[in-house]
């Protein structure tokens, strides 16, 4: 997908006309224009893509602005050229598909009712194998949630992963995830805990 220059020099620069006002209404749910700053972003960044975004402080107290292509490859190609024009004097964060997260594995998630679901993946194993195309075929043992339907066991290992890795390295290393209850017995003194699924990538990569 293309998009023409001066879109994206367009978007940047409201942007940074913007940024007094973008804080302010992160900073404080009850601003009083932050309902049309949201609607801002969203007229401004979907004229870019089709695109979901994040914005706001993170866990360092710096401020930063997401845009996520949800797994399309091609949509990841034209986030990445968006911020690399990203305002080099703005003391922001831009990131190009959803960061990797410092975080302790737990995260929730609804299912198909709607419910939502907590998940603790702390305690979960992985199994990595290489597809003909060379990338990676990734299998997860998770014991721990057989009370989930199988679309939305799969979407918590696609959310775990994203968090782990980052979507970006999701996107263009990883081919398949499968998660499954529990390896066959064969697999057993082979698989690895989650804890270490970034090194392991890191070394393959």
């Amino acid at each position: 997908m293309e998009l023409e220059d001066g879109n994206i020099h367009k978007f940047w620069q409201w942007f940074v006309k913007s940024e007094k006002v973008i804080k302010e209404c992160i900073e404080n749910e009850n601003a009083r224009q932050r309902e049309f700053v949201v609607d801002q972003m969203n007229e401004q960044i979907l004229g870019l893509g089709v695109f979901t975004w994040d914005i706001g402080l993170n866990e360092d107290e710096r401020w930063f602005l997401t845009l996520s292509s949800n797994g399309n490859p091609d949509m990841l190609e034209l986030s990445q050229e968006i911020m690399a024009v990203a305002p080099k004097h703005m003391d922001w964060l831009f990131y190009a598909g959803k960061p990797a997260r410092k975080w302790n594995r737990q995260f929730t998630i609804y299912d198909d009712y709607m419910d939502e679901q907590f998940i603790d993946a702390s305690q979960w194993h992985f199994l990595i194998f290489e597809d003909e195309d060379g990338m990676i075929e990734l299998v997860i043992e998770a014991k721990n949630l057989p009370h989930l339907d199988p679309e939305t066991a799969e979407s918590a290992a696609e959310q775990f992963v994203v968090h782990e890795i980052g979507e970006r390295t999701r996107i263009l290393y990883i081919s398949s995830i499968v998660i499954v209850p529990e390896l066959e017995s064969e697999d057993e003194s082979s698989k690895i805990p989650v804890a270490e699924l970034k090194e392991h990538l890191g070394g393959m990569i």
